[in-house]
């Protein structure tokens, strides 16, 4: 078995439709294969994180799509990219799974140097308008004020305590708290499309951020004050986006949250959504030691 890494477009057209996936979607990234011949084997799409990598201060890969003809194939091509990566200036890369291939998951979890950190649930729900429900808190949901910016970004401190990056043993959590302020920070300037805050008491109490992916409105982050939790902000929040997609021809929003987060899921449930898939998370330290 030999590794390529340069692919004729129109092979990998086909290999990519096989799996119902678009070249299109997968252009730009980098190659890494296993062909037997001239017949491709399996394949390895991944890309450099320039930002990602710029505020961990680490080489920092995503792998966009990895496929196979057979299982054995898989563990060899995961195998071959480890080694190679750990000739090249990587320090970790991303791999997310389906939860559903376990038998991908089942090869993968015991490779070395990789590290499980999370799950994720997908969930969606058509975009519709719907009447904002009335209680007796005094819960105002508009567009933030630039002013109202670093009250919003703290909620990150109890958001992402699960997330992925939180959960790697060999990154700061420092860093990673850092990582995700800047993160909600540049959504409020202008990278996400809609950012909603509610306040209450004239404090901001909760925020949701979407992104416009093709004809659904992406939630970026869905976040509530845990002082507040239960008290109906988050449904209010949800509703509101729910309108301003509907406005925008959205034809569903999607959310994704981590498996274990039940509130979150709970909440999604209520406002219709259901689960579409969901997927496993790992990191892999190509460098570090020995599990």
């Amino acid at each position: 078995m030999k590794v390529v890494h340069a692919i004729d477009d129109q092979v990998l057209a086909a290999w990519l439709k096989t799996y119902d996936h678009e070249v299109k979607h997968m252009a730009g990234f980098k190659q890494f294969a296993l062909v037997s011949g001239a017949q491709l084997k399996a394949v390895l799409l991944y890309d450099w994180s320039k930002w990602e990598s710029g505020i961990f201060d680490q080489h920092i890969f995503h792998v966009k799509f990895v496929e196979a003809e057979s299982p054995q194939l898989f563990k060899e091509l995961m195998e071959r990219f480890i080694n190679w990566m750990r000739t090249e200036k990587c320090d970790f890369f991303f791999l997310r799974l389906e939860a559903a291939d376990v038998e991908k998951n089942r090869i993968v979890q015991k490779l070395s140097h990789v590290y499980y950190v999370g799950g994720l649930t997908r969930l969606e729900v058509p975009s519709a308008q719907m009447e904002t429900p009335l209680s007796g808190q005094d819960v105002v949901i508009g567009l933030p004020d630039e002013k109202e910016y670093d009250e919003a970004v703290s909620l990150c401190d109890q958001a992402f305590v699960k997330s992925r990056y939180a959960l790697d043993p060999f990154l700061d959590q420092r860093v990673v708290q850092h990582f995700y302020q800047e993160w909600m920070r540049n959504n409020l300037f202008g990278r996400a499309d809609v950012n909603l805050v509610a306040k209450l008491n004239g404090e901001v109490a909760g925020l949701i951020q979407g992104m416009t992916k093709g004809n659904e409105m992406a939630l970026e982050l869905f976040v509530i004050r845990p002082d507040v939790q239960g008290k109906g902000i988050g449904k209010k929040l949800f509703i509101e986006m729910m309108k301003v997609s509907h406005d925008r021809g959205h034809q569903f929003i999607s959310a994704g949250t981590q498996l274990h987060n039940t509130t979150a899921i709970q909440l999604y449930e209520k406002m219709g959504c259901r689960t579409t898939n969901a997927f496993l998370y790992y990191h892999v330290w190509p460098k570090k030691g020995e599990r």
